[in-house]
């Protein structure tokens, strides 16, 4: 699964970037390192999460994740009084199946009969690794966000771990005067290189040091505009790492969050730019600005808190407490 040869993804890279004109976002060049069907870490070459074969791990397979979310699904069921039909839960990105696993399994066999429990997943390797994980439950699974909102009617509690982060994100670089969008060039004799062009992003926040790098995840309010509007009623609860605003996130990291995972270690630096769909790459989450998204497409924030938090509202016992102040809950409701 992940052999995929040198000549290969040149052939491709050289391909994507004369169609690009030469150059392209960084959002699209990281789009394709992700996502493209053939040479796409997700799409083609992820082998496991959390396991010996795994880049990276998270939440969900560290740790005792799923049945908290479990409790936080009981209290939602009971919020919006579905208490005598089928609730449709709908995972967004569900990894290796963990959390579906945990929860299902914290929820017990009298709930789970008045569970439909969906997942959405556009990675046919992380599929296949959910379907063995999950094969003793009920489950469906969809290639989008709006197909399970159809089979839910428009009635489903959705979550989310880790998902925001893959998102294909926009980087910025402060020239001291205004921002500066980072792009991709591509030279077969030479590789990879970085460029800048002006951008005329707002953001309500003005580093103090001239070279100082940001990363913004526009590409996840577009997806939430596709599939909102048919959901009619019910929860959203997005888990990821980051902070509340800029300064929180950016202020000790002046080179900004972006970074590739390969075989358990942190990549930083040009060398994310090596090993093309053979490793994650992924930015830090700005709630601040996901949860306005949020709110001008319609939803209601009840909460947001760190994980820490979270585990301790719903009475789970709290492992590893300095690793789950990194991440933060974000709790919505239409």
């Amino acid at each position: 699964m992940r052999s995929r040869s040198s000549d290969a993804i040149r052939e491709f890279l050289q391909d994507s970037f004369a169609r690009a004109g030469g150059s392209m976002p960084f959002h699209d060049y990281m789009a394709l390192a992700l996502y493209s069907p053939e040479h796409g870490y997700y799409s083609s070459q992820i082998a496991d999460v959390g396991g010996n074969r795994a880049d990276f791990s998270t939440w969900a397979t560290l740790g005792d994740l799923g049945r908290t979310v479990a409790s936080w699904v009981k209290a939602e069921i009971a919020h919006h009084d579905w208490t005598s039909e089928t609730v449709h839960l709908i995972e967004i990105g569900a990894g290796d199946g963990s959390l579906a696993y945990q929860l299902l399994k914290s929820l017990g066999w009298r709930q789970r009969r008045r569970v439909h429990y969906h997942i959405v997943d556009i990675s046919p390797p992380l599929r296949s690794l959910q379907q063995q994980r999950l094969k003793r439950y009920s489950v469906s699974w969809h290639a989008s966000v709006q197909q399970a909102i159809a089979a839910a009617r428009g009635r489903a509690i959705l979550f989310s771990n880790e998902l925001v982060d893959a998102f294909p994100a926009q980087w910025l670089c402060w020239d001291g005067a205004g921002w500066q969008e980072v792009q991709v060039n591509y030279d077969p004799s030479s590789g990879l290189r970085e460029t800048f062009r002006p951008s005329e992003v707002t953001i309500d926040w003005q580093p103090q040091k001239t070279g100082q790098r940001i990363e913004r995840h526009p590409s996840y309010r577009d997806w939430l505009s596709e599939w909102l509007p048919a959901l009619k009623a019910g929860s959203l609860l997005t888990i990821d790492y980051g902070g509340r605003d800029w300064p929180s996130i950016y202020t000790p990291k002046p080179a900004g969050t972006m970074r590739g995972y390969h075989q358990q270690r942190r990549i930083e630096g040009g060398a994310i730019y090596q090993r093309f769909g053979q490793q994650d790459l992924t930015a830090d989450v700005n709630f601040g600005e996901i949860q306005k998204w949020g709110e001008a497409q319609g939803l209601q924030t009840i909460e947001l808190n760190d994980l820490a938090r979270f585990f301790e509202a719903y009475d789970a016992p709290v492992e590893r407490v300095e690793a789950a102040e990194a991440f933060l809950v974000l709790h919505q409701r239409l």
